[in-house]
């Protein structure tokens, strides 16, 4: 029997007993309610299925006792944390097998603000650690992701390499990842960075040699299950505010961010979020009778069609503002420049306090929502996110979708994460095609154009990506057979098995 085609075991009455015998019985169910409660949360992805069973284990001893009977009866298992950061970042696929639910190990372990880095569990919510932070530590921040809900986990979207409230200055999520602790397929644990050395911090994320933190980090949990995360904090200033610009077209939002990026040891250095979007994003929780559906209305509200938010932080009172003159003084340079019109959107006070508070839930388009919602997220380089944008809100109205885009800036805008917003009809059938083609469609154009898809989907994006790229999926699947050899560890996502 080929790894490709294993046959896996099924979850029988006998197997839930030898795991409620290691975690249990309150925290192992087969209940149908309950696995369907799990289901809902996809909004990553269309093919999700409801699992055999629910596993929920509150120890890293439990988490390997459970890995290792899934080991030997060829039981699929599929790891999660909380499953909110911008939905699940590992929805159960064909087969189901054992959906392991990892909220339960949910301590902060240790936090060091000498290193700079906090040490969490899988099931730590964005709200509880930001809450702890600000009662204990309140000159820092950890860097909860942004756009989810305050349920959303700090590890979750760490190892999704994520958009944190710090992304716009640090890099994505995982680029502050100082360490990991995992448990593999076979039992064993290990401990990447410096961590891997018995009695050692994770003050060092590169760590005794090569480092092998990276086959962690976007793994979709095909490599390990990660129970503890080394993560590091920034300083939380006190003043901060929001100032937006308004464009009418993708091209100068990108263009005009990226001059604003570029002084990084200066006024960018002071830009902690970047993201903006189109006119659509802005219908986020009014009645569907109330919203007006063509641009006209908005125009008249002062909304551009395009526009860029900066948030900015800064140490003292002075700082802010002259950071705020100094962004606004390229605007205006950039509007001389090109003859392009790109006004500053004067927020109303309460727009501000509602961007700084944290952790804060990215503006969905309820008003466009009909039953579904679907996240389909990319990185491009960041001369790229203009011409992105312009293709998939053309798509997205060719299928007979609301061209509704989000894009953020990583890293004083290297590059750009964009993430259309699908609004579709997820109670019938025909939308949900239509879905998939606009997906399907949009994936042969952007790998072409070397893009990459931020959370790939097993049943488009992997395939078609990493039959591109055979060596590389060669050599992943090698390594996958040393730390899973039984192929368990959620199969099918990166086509793995």
């Amino acid at each position: 029997m080929s790894y490709e085609k294993r046959d896996y075991g099924k979850v029988t009455p006998e197997i839930v007993k030898r795991i409620a015998n290691v975690v249990g019985d309150k925290y192992v169910t087969t209940s149908k309610p309950i696995l369907y409660s799990y289901l809902s949360k996809g909004i990553m992805g269309l093919e999700s299925v409801v699992a055999d069973c629910v596993v929920r284990p509150k120890s890293v001893e439990e988490v390997q006792g459970v890995l290792t009977i899934a080991s030997e009866e060829l039981i699929p298992v599929t790891p999660a944390s909380g499953g909110l950061s911008g939905g699940f970042a590992c929805p159960t696929i064909e087969p189901g097998g054992i959906l392991m639910d990892l909220s339960e190990m949910n301590k902060i372990i240790e936090v060091d603000t000498d290193a700079r880095y906090i040490v969490v569990e899988p099931g730590v919510r964005s709200g509880e650690v930001w809450a702890y932070m600000k009662k204990k530590y309140p000159g820092w921040a950890p860097p909860v992701p942004d756009g989810a809900p305050p349920a959303a986990t700090i590890l979750g979207d760490a190892i999704e390499r994520g958009f944190s409230l710090v992304t716009g200055r640090y890099g994505p999520q995982a680029d502050t990842v100082m360490g990991l602790e995992v448990v593999l397929a076979t039992g064993d644990v290990i401990r990447t960075g410096s961590w891997a050395l018995p009695g050692a911090k994770p003050f060092y994320k590169w760590g005794l040699g090569p480092d092998i933190g990276g086959l962690f980090l976007g793994s979709q949990g095909t490599m390990g299950v990660i129970t503890k995360c080394a993560i590091k904090i920034m300083p939380h200033l006190e003043h901060k505010t929001v100032v937006a610009y308004g464009m009418d077209n993708p091209y100068d939002m990108q263009d005009l961010t990226l001059e604003i990026s570029k002084y990084e040891m200066g006024m960018s250095d002071h830009c902690v979020m970047v993201q903006g979007g189109n006119w659509p994003l802005v219908m986020t929780r009014w009645p569907k009778d109330r919203v007006p559906n063509d641009y006209e209305a908005y125009q008249k509200m002062g909304i551009s069609q395009w526009w860029m938010n900066f948030e900015v932080w800064a140490w003292t009172k002075e700082e802010l503002d002259d950071t705020v003159k100094r962004i606004d003084d390229v605007a205006k340079s950039y509007e001389k420049r090109t003859g392009h019109q790109t006004p500053q959107w004067k927020l109303h006070p309460k727009q501000i306090a509602s961007r700084l508070l944290k952790p804060n839930k990215i503006a969905i388009p309820y008003a466009l929502w009909d039953a579904g919602f679907l996240f389909i997220t990319w990185y491009t380089p960041w001369k790229g996110c203009g011409e992105f944008s312009e293709i998939y809100c053309q798509k997205m109205e060719e299928y007979g979708f609301p061209p509704v885009m989000w894009v953020a800036s990583i890293d004083h805008a290297r590059e750009a994460i964009c993430m259309p917003i699908v609004c579709y009809d997820a109670t019938d059938k025909e939308s949900i095609k239509r879905v998939k083609k606009l997906n399907q469609d949009t994936t042969e154009i952007f790998l072409e154009k070397g893009w990459l898809n931020y959370r790939m989907d097993p049943f488009c994006h992997a395939p078609l990506t990493l039959t591109k790229a055979k060596e590389y999926h060669s050599l992943l699947r090698k390594i996958k057979r040393i730390l899973d050899p039984n192929g368990i560890l959620h199969p099918g996502r990166l086509a793995l098995p």
